[in-house]
């Protein structure tokens, strides 16, 4: 995991480790006794065996813990650290308002997870047969008309539009300016989580879903908010959707796995 060396969560976990060891210590010492002269010899000992601990936990952490388990409703879910693309599973894209898919670093990014989807498609593939399955897919959606847009596609979809395309799943974050910079507020970025649970719901059946940390990189979501932050508002939209909600008012015979991965 992406583990700070100062964090509380450690602090906690090392006090208890070692209230444990300083009981048990301290117990045998009074037992055995111990002559004065060996006291700062000890505390100093203590203070040492305290940071080495510290530092093993938070290696742990660092280098081994890659995956946290957690249970909402009748939703598995897994925080992890890996690669989207190469796990099994319905793996989530976000991308634009416009699903371009011109990989130039004007706009789209070769190193977003919208661009690198493009180019794993393109291994394959021709960027034609690409369009075509997009605009197959967004067939019936509603949707804008840019003329005046000189780059990328021309057509606006709403944001949370949702289309599925074989392992992928492909949804509209974020907007783009005149300068073709990708942009969202807070707020249109919450109601985003609600509709994209919603779209997971009636697309999913019963299959893994791979979901990225949907508003790092360079979406411009305002407020800015760390990874941390976005995490926590993916994990508690997924708590009060009608994915989970619904689940609770009646007997639902399969489960439902999902997966969220940092980079």
């Amino acid at each position: 995991m992406k583990q700070k060396f100062l964090d509380v969560n450690l602090i906690k976990a090392e006090w208890n480790i070692f209230s444990i060891i300083s009981t048990i210590t301290g117990f045998i010492l009074a037992i055995t006794g111990i002559p004065n002269n060996y006291n700062i010899g000890i505390l100093v000992g203590f203070i040492i065996l305290f940071i080495i601990i510290y530092i093993l936990i938070f290696c742990y952490y660092k280098f081994f813990c890659n995956h946290i388990e957690l249970k909402i409703g009748k939703v598995d879910l897994n925080v992890k650290v890996g690669n989207l693309f190469k796990e099994d599973g319905i793996k989530v894209i976000p991308v634009n308002e416009y699903f371009d898919t011109q990989v130039d670093d004007v706009i789209i990014s070769q190193t977003s997870l919208h661009g690198m989807y493009v180019k794993e498609y393109l291994k394959y593939n021709d960027l034609r047969s690409l369009n075509s399955k997009i605009e197959e897919c967004l067939a019936g959606y509603k949707y804008e008309e840019n003329a005046n847009r000189l780059e990328g596609k021309t057509k606006k979809y709403a944001i949370g539009t949702t289309i599925n395309i074989n392992e992928y799943i492909l949804t509209a974050l974020t907007k783009f300016n005149d300068k073709n910079e990708a942009y969202l507020s807070m707020q249109e970025y919450l109601k985003f989580l609600n509709d994209f649970w919603n779209e997971i719901n009636r697309i999913h059946n019963g299959r893994v879903i791979n979901v990225p940390i949907i508003g790092t990189g360079i979406s411009r979501i305002n407020p800015v908010l760390s990874e941390q932050e976005f995490l926590e508002q993916i994990i508690w939209s997924l708590k009060t959707s009608a994915l989970i909600t619904n689940w609770k008012n009646k007997d639902v015979a399969n489960f439902y796995n999902c997966n969220i991965w940092l980079y």
